[in-house]
């Protein structure tokens, strides 16, 4: 058998080398358009996103409401464990920031705003409809209003006031705690969504 030539040899190194670097540049491109999609935020990113649990709800219209509804568009979910006979906290702040976004109406109206109290709160037939056409009250029977809350991490003071951004893929990816104040709430909204799409 022949021995390869110099020449040979020179051609085959200069191969591996163009394929090592071809290898190094994609994965080097993967991973900065990895990072350049997932914007650093002052909520919790959720990295993978994580499929949201099924949810059997109906809103306030009431028809059924489950995970296909959550589908196509962006959503924000607010649960409220503890909702008083007056206003409520949590549905301020979930309508705060839906006001602070309304610096970019377009970004404003692709979200949908979703709340969900822990209780028979729906009874007092609260209406959106002056607000904009994306909130939704959503209710259901106390056990399957029970089941919303422990599979999105139970109804205590830890899960108090804290937002779930859901992606049109219905899954979870992001979330904001009370610490988080609205006006960064929003920030962030524009950031993540802008970079994703």
């Amino acid at each position: 058998m022949r021995r390869p030539s110099s020449k040979q040899r020179r051609a085959v190194i200069l191969i591996l080398a163009l394929i090592t670097f071809s290898v190094a540049y994609y994965a080097g491109h993967t991973q900065k358009q990895h990072t350049r999609t997932l914007p650093q935020i002052d909520g919790v990113l959720i990295n993978p996103p994580l499929p949201v649990p099924p949810v059997d709800l109906y809103n306030q219209q009431g028809e059924p409401f489950s995970l296909s509804d959550l589908q196509g568009h962006w959503n924000l979910l607010m649960l409220d464990p503890g909702p008083g006979t007056t206003s409520s906290i949590a549905l301020t702040r979930l309508i705060q920031v839906h006001n602070r976004l309304a610096a970019d109406p377009d970004l404003q109206q692709q979200i949908h705003y979703f709340y969900l109290p822990g209780n028979k709160i729906e009874e007092k037939a609260i209406s959106f409809a002056s607000l904009s056409d994306n909130f939704q009250a959503l209710h259901g029977d106390k056990q399957k209003v029970d089941i919303a809350f422990t599979a999105f991490g139970g109804a205590d003071n830890k899960t108090e006031y804290t937002l779930y951004l859901i992606g049109p893929d219905a899954k979870l990816r992001a979330l904001f705690t009370r610490n988080n104040n609205t006006a960064t709430i929003a920030e962030d909204l524009n950031n993540l969504i802008d970079a994703v799409q």
